[in-house]
């Protein structure tokens, strides 16, 4: 090898040797040469453009790094910002390892702080209510097989506390680019416990929340019963009726804190699908539960104050528990707890009552009698029944009272104490009282009766409290007399105080109209409860009549003897008429006769017949003596 070829090897070599510095990943040099070679001279230029080339590179693919990492960051950043937004748990299901790992917002909200971060798709599982978990397998067997394009799971999950929180699971999968295997499958779980299962207006926890619960402590009650207490506030209509909307939102909140203070570790304080108040404790004693409900009374012993106004609130409470009744699950002792409603709304303030079987038969009567009275209705069962009036200075009959009976196809008669209570308790009263008068108003021109009875007969129908209140109440009776061709002076309307006094305003308005029209009107059942005598001067009355709680035993009794009288001369210088119902022996007869009494009503004379057999069994004169078909 010559020594032109010997140097050009070096100097290849000092090159390479340079060069080599680039399999380290270093660029930042320069290649140099001694040599004279015009060639080596070019290769180490051609070298050292090459590594500019490079480094230029180089400098251009650390930018965009920083770009995309400065990107990637502002995106995880917005991303973070949004799920702790949302408040959500996030997930993320390897189906090749069957891991989970979740964050730990997910594992707060699914009270399961001690599993950590990475767990098992079954503990997620058994977290899930029983009757939850087919579905949610269901749905992520949809999706990883593509039938569905996300995966999307409402349930229940435990939430550590002996309680449930309404979740939503939703989430996609990753997929194999070229088989469409899903790998794994990530989304979040949101919580939609108080969209589902709270109230806006209390933030109590609803019907459907304490229908669950109820069915869990049902089911795994150990030694321990489940008791309902249900707090009825009696008059929260009327209080309700004084607040404004914000009031209303602090009242409802004050209640809730005051029933909170009533309960234990591991009990609820809830609503009934009505809204009212409930507590399910973990006692179904009698006495546990007459004393839970005694420290509910006491709580609101002192008003509540609300903004600057001081609320007192009336409780009535009714308690269901579960070991002394046959209940199989909580959807029975829930309609307990509705049935027992129905009878705390009958009692006074302050009551306590606990519920047994029987209300249950008792509910199922009453169910049947609305049923009835709808049939009724709606078939045309319904009749109107006369019972006379006696004048008792002369034994003539010139006056009816029309009372509703329903005939039944198959149970013939029924008594109307079985569907008149009903009637009142569920508003059927007013269509009941419409279609009395749709068949009363004619019998007053029926020529069986006018020949019988003459043609200057009275009847009296009963109104319902809504009728009374109807402004065009008048309107619509002279409607009804014009098309049965009647006088309305030959009709009389009985109310009740009870009645009146429901809007006192608008029924003396209503009955004012009615009396300028030529309708009499008579006030009903005076004597039954509490009645006033004074009040009776500022009704436009034209009748008074005496309830047969009066009558009863008056032969005998002389403190009601010494009523009767009083009220007997109070009506004779009001100008009143006066019946004395509920008259039924000659002993009771006699006594009222004696008092000056002139018109009376009772089973002595006759019970409500129809009119067919009303006109056989009673003449129009001769009825001061027992008829024959008294008891």
């Amino acid at each position: 090898m010559s020594d032109s070829e010997k140097r050009l090897r070096q100097s290849i070599n000092r090159v390479a040797d340079q060069l080599c510095m680039a399999i380290d990943g270093r660029y930042d040099f320069h290649v140099n040469t001694e040599s004279d070679d015009l060639d080596i001279q070019k290769l180490t230029v051609l070298s050292n453009f090459v590594l500019e080339s490079v480094r230029r590179n180089i400098l251009e693919l650390e930018r965009t790094r920083d770009l995309l990492e400065d990107r990637v960051e502002e995106r995880t950043r917005r991303l973070d910002l949004i799920i702790r937004g949302a408040n959500d748990g996030v997930w993320e299901w390897d189906f090749q390892t069957d891991e989970l790992h979740v964050s730990r917002r997910w594992l707060a909200m699914s009270g399961c702080e001690h599993l950590g971060t990475r767990i098992s798709p079954e503990q997620w599982k058994q977290r899930i209510h029983p009757q939850d978990r087919d579905h949610f397998s269901e749905a992520v067997l949809q999706h990883a097989n593509g039938l569905e394009e996300r995966f999307h799971c409402e349930y229940l999950l435990e939430d550590g506390r002996g309680g449930y929180r309404a979740m939503v699971a939703r989430g996609i999968c990753d997929r194999h680019p070229d088989t469409g295997e899903p790998r794994m499958m990530a989304g979040t779980q949101t919580d939609i416990t108080r969209r589902k299962f709270i109230d806006p207006r209390t933030g109590l926890p609803n019907a459907a929340y304490l229908e669950l619960m109820l069915s869990q402590r049902l089911d795994s009650r150990v030694g321990e019963g489940v008791g309902l207490l249900m707090v009825v506030i009696s008059n929260l209509a009327l209080v309700r009726d004084s607040l404004r909307p914000h009031e209303e939102r602090k009242l409802a909140r004050e209640v809730r804190y005051r029933l909170d203070r009533c309960i234990q570790p591991g009990e609820l304080v809830a609503l009934l699908a009505d809204n009212t108040p409930v507590m399910l404790l973990r006692d179904d004693s009698e006495r546990g539960l007459r004393d839970r409900a005694k420290a509910v009374m006491q709580q609101f012993d002192e008003p509540l104050l609300v903004d600057d106004r001081r609320i007192w609130l009336s409780l009535v409470i009714g308690a269901v528990p579960s070991g002394e009744t046959r209940f199989e699950g909580s959807t029975d002792m829930l309609q307990a707890s509705r049935t027992m409603l129905r009878r705390i709304r009958t009692v006074g303030t302050g009551s306590f009552l606990v519920y047994h079987d029987d209300m249950r038969q008792r509910n199922r009567e009453r169910l049947d009698a609305e049923q009835t009275l709808r049939n009724a209705l709606r078939l045309h069962w319904v009749e109107s029944f006369l019972q006379p009036l006696v004048n008792l200075q002369t034994g003539e009959v010139d006056a009816f009272e029309a009372l509703c009976r329903i005939r039944h196809p198959e149970m013939g008669l029924i008594s109307p104490g079985l569907f008149i209570p009903v009637a009142e308790e569920t508003g059927l009263i007013r269509n009941l009282s419409d279609e009395m008068l749709k068949l009363t108003l004619p019998l007053l021109n029926d020529p069986a009766l006018v020949d019988a009875y003459g043609p200057a007969f009275t009847i009296s129908v009963n109104l319902s409290p809504a009728q009374l209140h109807d402004p065009r109440l008048a309107e619509n009776l002279l409607a009804m007399l014009h098309h049965a061709g009647a006088d309305p002076r030959r009709l009389k309307v009985e109310i009740t105080e009870t009645a009146v006094m429901a809007d006192a305003d608008i029924a003396l308005s209503v009955m004012k109209e009615l009396r300028r029209h030529g309708i009499a009107v008579a006030l009903d059942d005076f004597g039954a409860g509490y009645s006033s005598l004074g009040y009776l001067r500022q009704l436009p009355l034209d009748q008074l009549k005496i309830d047969r709680s009066l009558i009863s035993g008056v032969d005998r009794d002389d403190e009601k003897r010494a009523i009767l009288e009083m009220i007997l001369t109070l009506c004779e210088r009001l100008d009143l008429s006066v019946v004395v119902e509920g008259i039924e022996n000659e002993l009771e007869l006699s006594c009222v006769l004696g008092m000056g009494a002139h018109i009376g009503q009772g089973f002595l004379f006759s019970r409500p017949l129809a009119r067919d057999e009303l006109i056989a069994r009673v003449p129009r004169q001769g009825l001061l003596r027992p008829a024959s078909d008294s008891p």
